[in-house]
């Protein structure tokens, strides 16, 4: 072996050049390259088509909190798997109301939907408040919202 390597050695460093260079690409092409795709998501959202919240629904849920007239604006906007409800409500509202109006306006999310998506609740007064803003989370695996900490102090 080693009178081989000392016979043809040009070409072995060659070999092995070429070697090293195709386990770089090799190593780029496997590990580097698929982090600059422009999906930050990977395959989470692969089945988002089957789950789309259309803007009849999104119009649905805002209208049934605006049923409660302490419910002033509904805003909305999506996070991947999360669905953000961001509700500015009069400060007169209870805590327990407000926690009502988040809950009828999960009603208003098809069932599968709800299994698929987590939801997030912001809820927040119009004016200066010490019960608000509070913040309901339904993760995609439970049937109820939980409420964080009530109130600002």
């Amino acid at each position: 072996m080693k009178e081989f390597i000392k016979n043809h050695e040009k070409e072995v460093k060659i070999g092995l050049i070429v070697f090293i260079v195709i386990l770089i690409l090799l190593i780029l092409w496997l590990f580097i390259f698929p982090s600059f795709s422009n999906n930050k998501y990977g395959d989470r959202l692969k089945d988002k088509n089957k789950h789309k919240i259309t803007n009849e629904v999104i119009s649905k849920i805002k209208d049934k909190a605006k049923e409660n007239e302490s419910v002033i604006k509904v805003d909305y906007h999506d996070e991947g798997r999360i669905l953000n409800f961001i509700v500015t409500v009069d400060s007169n509202l209870g805590l327990d109301q407000a926690k009502e109006v988040a809950n009828n306006m999960l009603k208003e999310i098809d069932g599968d939907d709800q299994k698929y998506y987590d939801i997030q609740f912001l809820i927040d007064s119009s004016e200066k408040s010490d019960n608000y803003p509070i913040i309901g989370y339904k993760n995609k695996g439970s049937d109820n919202i939980n409420f964080g900490k009530a109130g600002g102090k």
